[in-house]
């Protein structure tokens, strides 16, 4: 009886064993399943992220093609904004030529007195404090490269050498709703104060409104557009 009764217990155990063993395969065929689905569904998803990301790409690209395509043509939206752009640049730059009311200044030296350069620099840098937004010496126009230095009994402005014995004028675009009621009284108070300080028989200097004055562009062959010697940095 006892024998018996122990093999009933071993068949049962084999059978739980062999269950537990099937659930247990059951068991990790349903995860590698379920992993198996999620790898599938991410993978799935980055593809569409790398769809979309390439379509914008695709259109910036078909953007830039027409963009420079206009350009090339010299035709299109583009290319006049770009030579709107050009065209401003070059108007601040110093390169065309311009026109509006602004002010003159005339320095004459008188006998034998010789204009001296820190003279013309001082009446550039008060118009520029003024707001002035174009200048010219002796129809010289003023850029960021322009010297204004002595060289013996001359004043070079632009590589152009200027009798230190004739008169120069120099010219400057400003705002017109100021000219009379700022700008020439105290362009005149600093003419009176340099008068007083080199001799009323050393040097004259007037002052004066002009409309429409032309103020002209840096010449071509000026130092100021040379530019040989620049190679564009990495």
């Amino acid at each position: 009886m006892k024998k018996k009764t122990f093999y009933q217990y071993a068949t049962i155990l084999v059978v739980c064993i062999l269950v537990g063993t099937v659930i247990a395969l059951l068991m990790k065929n349903v995860n590698a399943s379920d992993s198996e689905s999620k790898s599938l569904q991410e993978l799935q998803n980055q593809i569409i992220e790398y769809q979309r990301k390439n379509e914008e790409l695709n259109n910036r690209n078909a953007r830039l093609y027409d963009y420079i395509t206009e350009l090339e043509r010299g035709e299109g939206e583009s290319y006049l904004l770009v030579m709107e752009e050009r065209e401003k640049f070059a108007t601040f730059a110093g390169l065309r030529a311009v026109k509006n009311d602004g002010v003159i200044i005339t320095i004459s030296p008188i006998g034998n007195y010789q204009v001296q350069d820190a003279l013309v620099r001082q009446f550039t840098n008060e118009l520029s404090a003024l707001g002035a937004q174009a200048i010219s010496i002796n129809n010289e126009r003023k850029v960021t490269t322009t010297e204004i230095r002595t060289s013996r009994e001359n004043i070079m402005i632009n590589g152009i050498a200027f009798s230190r014995s004739e008169p120069f004028e120099i010219k400057a675009i400003i705002n017109p709703t100021k000219i009379d009621s700022f700008v020439v009284p105290y362009l005149q108070s600093v003419s009176e104060s340099i008068k007083k300080q080199l001799g009323e028989e050393s040097v004259a200097i007037t002052v004066r409104r002009e409309k429409g004055m032309i103020i002209p562009a840096l010449s071509e062959d000026r130092i100021g557009y040379a530019m040989d010697l620049l190679i564009p940095a990495d």
